[in-house]
C-alpha cells in the first residue's frame, strides 16, 4: 500500500490513512519481536496527529506502550520509563494492563527502582490472566523482593511461581 498509493498517502487527505498502516506496521512487527525495525517506525508515530476523540487517546497510548516495550527490548530501561510514564498518564487500555505493568516493573527492576518495580508486579497480578504467564510474575515479585531484602516474602514467591502451570 505505501508503494502504490505513495502520491495519495503524501496528501492531506491521506495522511490520516499513512499514519494509521505505519502504527500498524510498527505494532506488527513489536509484535514479531523485530524491535530495530519497530522502533523509527513508533518514534514517528508519538508525533501524529491523532486528534481528540476518546479512541483516538488510546490509540496514542498503545503507541507509547508499544515504543516503551520495544525500547525495553532493546535494553534501553530510561527510554523505556519515559514511555511506560508516557502511557501511564494517557492511561492503560483494559486489554493491556498486565502487559503493561509486568514490562514497567521489568524497566523499573533493571534501573534498580525495586519498591516501585514490586508495586508494578503486584499490579499485573491483580490485572488478570491476559500477559505473561502467572509463573514469570511471580519470579519476578521473588527477585524483586530479594533485592529489597525481603528473603520471606521471596522464597514465598519462589514457591508460588512453582505451584503454577508453565
Amino acid at each position: 500500500m505505501l508503494g502504490e498509493y505513495r502520491d495519495w498517502l503524501a496528501t492531506p487527505e491521506g495522511r490520516p490513512m499513512y499514519e494509521f498502516i505505519q502504527v500498524q506496521r510498527a505494532f506488527s512487527l513489536v509484535h514479531l519481536g523485530r524491535n530495530l525495525e519497530a522502533r523509527p517506525l513508533l518514534e514517528a508515530a508519538v508525533q501524529f496527529d491523532f486528534g481528540t476523540e476518546d479512541i483516538d487517546e488510546e490509540v496514542r497510548s498503545d503507541v507509547h506502550c508499544h515504543l516503551a516495550r520495544c525500547y525495553h527490548e532493546l535494553s534501553l530501561f530510561q527510554l523505556a520509563r519515559e514511555q511506560f510514564e508516557q502511557t501511564e498518564a494517557l492511561g492503560v487500555s483494559e486489554e493491556w494492563k498486565s502487559i503493561f505493568h509486568y514490562y514497567y516493573g521489568y524497566t523499573l527492576y533493571e534501573l534498580g527502582e525495586y519498591q516501585r518495580a514490586k508495586r508494578e508486579f503486584m499490579l499485573c497480578l491483580q490485572s488478570g490472566s491476559s500477559g505473561p504467564e502467572a509463573r514469570l510474575r511471580y519470579l519476578m515479585l521473588a527477585a524483586t523482593s530479594r533485592m529489597l531484602g525481603e528473603y520471606s516474602e521471596a522464597r514465598a514467591y519462589e514457591e508460588r511461581a512453582k505451584s503454577e502451570k508453565p
